[in-house]
């Protein structure tokens, strides 16, 4: 994301000496609280790529908990960090302000190879779209490059409903710009404070860490305040270590407290018949459930300690 850091930073420090006007567009791009997925923690919880085993560990914080998170994680430090940078852009008075449109640049900071802008226009009522343009300094205006782009209906407080897409390979044509590649396509809900949520991210083409390969990988996740949530996931690489690539997917669901569970199928590739995996986790993230069809040992519990008792795969 150091590319989009480098042109927002720009745009902040054109926009400081721009006329103001501009409250209504404002509310036209989503806050981050808009499109964070959130899931039960404690300071004991792993991050992404922590507390991985290959089987289970009774009492241990439960492997598919630090999965799920990590998803989340992963969604949350590419997509939010990308609207936290727009909410800073909006917050300063716009460089220009018609009936219909405001605009924040196009400016180049002194250090900077890129150029940067951000566009804001109104469709109707509470209804706008919104880009975020880049170029190399030195090229035309005609070469702006669209980094990210969306529509938005808002309900007040950075809410609402909308769809926005991230453009890494776009953003890797400017002079300056960091190693993510693909895009990543994300469609919200949460209208108010207390309204059910609803994230569904589609990421295309990015580089998988662990592989270095393209991959695409999808998740869903849902919020029902002071319930509980759900998160579905599902990605095609190779989990196996084999030359194929599987498919696998996951759905976790949890309740207000932190207590759920997760159940996981891989399938195709190296694989001669379908994995499964079932576990489940009490409100301090411990496992006490355990299931692996692959393996004949380190599995443990029953589904009666579940507060989900019954598996649910994804259906994505």
């Amino acid at each position: 994301m150091r590319h989009l850091m480098a042109v927002t930073s720009a745009v902040l420090l054109a926009a400081a000496c721009g006329p103001d006007g501009a409250e209504a567009f404002r509310n036209g791009v989503p806050g981050s609280n808009a499109v964070t997925m959130k899931l039960p923690g404690s300071s004991k919880q792993p991050l992404q790529g922590e507390g991985t085993r290959r089987d289970g560990l009774e009492g241990e914080t439960a492997m598919m908990y630090g999965f799920t998170r990590g998803v989340t994680v992963l969604v949350n430090t590419g997509v939010v960090a990308t609207l936290t940078l727009v909410e800073k852009i909006v917050a300063y008075p716009p460089t220009s302000v018609t009936a219909d449109t405001a605009t924040w640049g196009p400016y180049t900071d002194a250090l900077s190879p890129n150029t940067g802008k951000l566009t804001v226009e109104r469709l109707g009522p509470e209804q706008f779209s919104y880009t975020f343009e880049g170029r190399g300094k030195n090229e035309p205006d005609s070469a702006f490059r669209v980094l990210l782009s969306g529509t938005h209906i808002a309900t007040g407080d950075k809410l609402g409903s909308g769809t926005f897409l991230i453009d890494w390979d776009q953003a890797k044509q400017l002079p300056e710009h960091d190693n993510n590649v693909g895009q990543a396509n994300i469609t919200y809900s949460k209208t108010s404070t207390t309204a059910d949520a609803s994230i569904t991210a589609l990421f295309t083409n990015v580089r998988d860490a662990d592989t270095g390969m393209l991959v695409s990988a999808t998740s869903a996740y849902t919020e029902v305040p002071g319930q509980g949530g759900s998160l579905e996931f599902s990605a095609h690489k190779s989990f196996v270590g084999g030359p194929a690539l599987e498919t696998m997917t996951a759905r976790s669901r949890w309740q207000q407290d932190g207590a759920g569970r997760s159940d996981a199928k891989t399938v195709g590739g190296d694989l001669t018949e379908p994995a499964t995996l079932n576990e489940c986790w009490d409100s301090n993230f411990a496992s006490r459930y355990f299931l692996a069809s692959y393996s004949a040992s380190g599995n443990y519990g029953a589904p009666s300690v579940c507060v989900f008792a019954s598996p649910e795969y994804a259906t994505q």
